[in-house]
């Protein structure tokens, strides 16, 4: 008998190991590809090798055309956990900088990453960017990666707007229904799996940031501490990035600043760095280090929901 359960456990063995290093290996060759892929793109750009980490990338997906939907922790679980998106538009070229520029920078920072638990997606549409003739906007399936996330307008708005406001641009097509890229996907299940405290997603060339979170008008839903430290937020970000003023852009049917910084209360900034030339990609980010630090080492404070406070407190006097 005691043969036999060896016999069987060697079999098992034997038969799953290659095959799960077979998997491992195959995301691994899967993302050190794509990496070679991008280097290549950007020859022209002349950025430094040091942009490229070689390790600590993870993948959750892949985009239309099977390239690897990559991004990198660093930190521990914790409540204070910054999300950050860049390239979601593959046609903005500074945002890929910033973006893979942002995990070499935070690996050379161990208190950061000792303090707090920061996420970056650096190439949201690695399709986009790399498509041949040149770069898009859209995904492979010519969908605005920022138009598709399914908020509760989207289903009523989304194909109006872009039809009526948007001219049926094709640049800004939200697709047929929220939520049906890959590359959305992933950024949906990156929010409920790291269960951001506040969000940046980087763009180009408009050359401000924007604010999408609570307002005060929200307190009847969310604590006024929550509220105000949330406002807080924006207003450390503005004193930490002076050359860039803050506007309120609005939200879109299917936009990440509607999904969540409104439906979600997530405090979500958008960056618009000043252009999108490949040679001023070092210094928007040398600019906006120190913002950047200031974003991550930000606590938003108090309860978001009053609800969730209130059973808090039941729960305390019991």
């Amino acid at each position: 008998m005691l043969f036999k359960f060896l016999a069987l456990s060697l079999l098992i063995t034997c038969y799953y190991s290659p095959h799960l290093a077979q998997a491992q290996d195959s995301d691994d060759g899967k993302i050190t590809h794509f990496m070679d892929e991008l280097k290549a793109s950007n020859k022209k750009a002349k950025w430094s090798e040091t942009i490229y980490p070689d390790s600590g990338w993870k993948m959750h997906g892949v985009s239309v055309e099977g390239r690897p939907l990559i991004y990198f922790v660093c930190g521990e679980k914790n409540e204070n956990t910054t999300l950050m998106f860049s390239a979601v538009h593959g046609d903005e070229v500074t945002p890929i900088y910033f973006g893979l520029r942002l995990v070499s920078w935070v690996k050379g920072e161990p208190d950061l990453c000792r303090d707090y638990r920061i996420v970056i997606a650096p190439i949201i549409n690695p399709d986009g960017y790399l498509a041949k003739p040149s770069s898009t906007r859209m995904n492979h399936n010519g969908v605005d990666i920022n138009r598709n996330f399914p908020t509760k307008d989207f289903d009523k708005n989304a194909q109006e707007l872009w039809k009526t406001e948007a001219k049926s641009d094709h640049r800004r097509y939200p697709g047929k229904a929220g939520g049906s890229e890959p590359e959305t996907q992933f950024q949906m299940w990156m929010i409920d799996e790291f269960k951001p405290s506040k969000i940046l997603t980087v763009h180009s060339p408009l050359n401000f940031f924007d604010y999408d979170g609570p307002e005060s008008e929200d307190v009847k839903n969310l604590t006024e501490e929550y509220v105000k430290s949330c406002n807080q937020l924006r207003t450390v970000i503005q004193k930490s990035s002076p050359d860039y003023n803050f506007l309120r852009y609005g939200f879109f049917p299917g936009s990440l600043g509607n999904y969540a910084g409104k439906e979600r209360s997530i405090p979500t900034l958008t960056l618009e760095l000043p252009t999108t030339d490949a040679a001023q990609a070092k210094t928007y980010f040398e600019r906006l280090k120190m913002g950047t630090r200031r974003l991550v080492t930000y606590k938003v404070i108090g309860k978001m929901s009053k609800h969730d406070t209130k059973i808090s407190q039941r729960k305390s006097h019991k």
